[in-house]
């Protein structure tokens, strides 16, 4: 008969077999197919389980993507104690600037950052973020409004181009 602390190691075998089989449906836009895998990886993971912040993470990204926008809830759950893994705030940092919640990408980003200096990621959507930023004349406003971007020309003289988003 299996010890308790056998079925945990075969929880988080199975845990990190259905991450990554989940990955794999996500890379491939299989949205549905990876919110089912990230969500058992999530669920069946032991407790102790070093990936259990990726798994809930991921759990969210795939949510958002299939269009539940609350799923970025489980992405800032994942986050609230983490500190080890950059990835967790990577995808925190992408939903809420999906979800056009600024301040809080930033936050993100500068967070996951200070985990990993050198996150690809991460140091692209600060760029991006970045130049959105500096486009953006009034805070508060999105980039995207007519009259931020009326603002916008007029502060630029109107003829310098803007690179498209």
């Amino acid at each position: 008969m299996g010890t308790d602390a056998d079925s945990h190691v075969g929880s988080s075998q199975r845990a990190r077999k259905d991450f990554s089989a989940g990955l794999e449906c996500f890379r491939n836009d299989d949205y549905a197919g990876a919110l089912q895998l990230f969500r058992a990886a999530d669920e069946g993971a032991d407790p102790g389980d070093s990936l259990q912040s990726r798994y809930t993470s991921f759990h969210g990204l795939a949510r958002v993507h299939l269009g539940d926008s609350n799923g970025i809830k489980l992405c800032r759950k994942a986050a609230a104690g983490e500190i080890i893994d950059a990835v967790v705030y990577y995808n925190l940092a992408m939903l809420e600037h999906r979800l056009s919640n600024r301040e809080s990408a930033w936050t993100a980003v500068r967070r996951g950052l200070r985990i990993d200096p050198d996150h690809a990621g991460l140091q692209r959507l600060k760029k991006d973020m970045q130049l959105r930023t500096r486009y953006g004349l009034m805070s508060g406003l999105s980039v995207d409004k007519p009259f931020n971007r009326l603002l916008g020309r007029l502060r630029r003289g109107g003829g310098e181009a803007r690179p498209e988003d």
